[in-house]
């Protein structure tokens, strides 16, 4: 046998030797680096890493204030929130115009203010 020969064939009774006694040592620390603590999933889909970092999975949805929430859920709930403000304003001027309008009809005719007329405009969109 050549020199290169013996020297591959030591190479592979090497490997033929350490490749069980590796392939344990490199599942063993595989084993060490998983995370002891289990995925805790809340209730919108999502979970924290032991850093405290937030993951969502494809199927996450919103409803969980405080918690670990999909990306956007914040911007979600301050715009439904702007349309709800905005909607009682709405509702609370239409009352208010409501009771001014039924005020001047329970007065007498003498009493009531007369509604304001337009003022004509000139030729610059100024009032006179």
């Amino acid at each position: 046998m050549g020199r290169i020969q013996k020297v591959v064939m030591a190479t592979m009774l090497a490997l033929l030797v350490a490749g069980p006694a590796g392939s344990a040592l490199a599942k063993s620390k595989k084993a060490a680096a998983a995370p002891a603590v289990p995925k805790t999933v809340n209730a919108c889909g999502c979970y924290t890493d032991p850093a405290g970092k937030c993951f969502c999975g494809r199927g996450s949805k919103c409803g969980c204030p405080g918690e670990c929430e999909p990306k956007g859920c914040e911007e979600k709930r301050a715009r439904q929130m702007e349309r709800e403000v905005a909607a009682e304003t709405r509702k609370a001027a239409e009352a208010d115009r409501k009771a001014r309008q039924s005020e001047q009809e329970d007065l007498p005719k003498e009493e009531r203010r007369p509604k304001a007329k337009p003022k004509p405009v000139d030729k610059d969109g100024v009032g006179q």
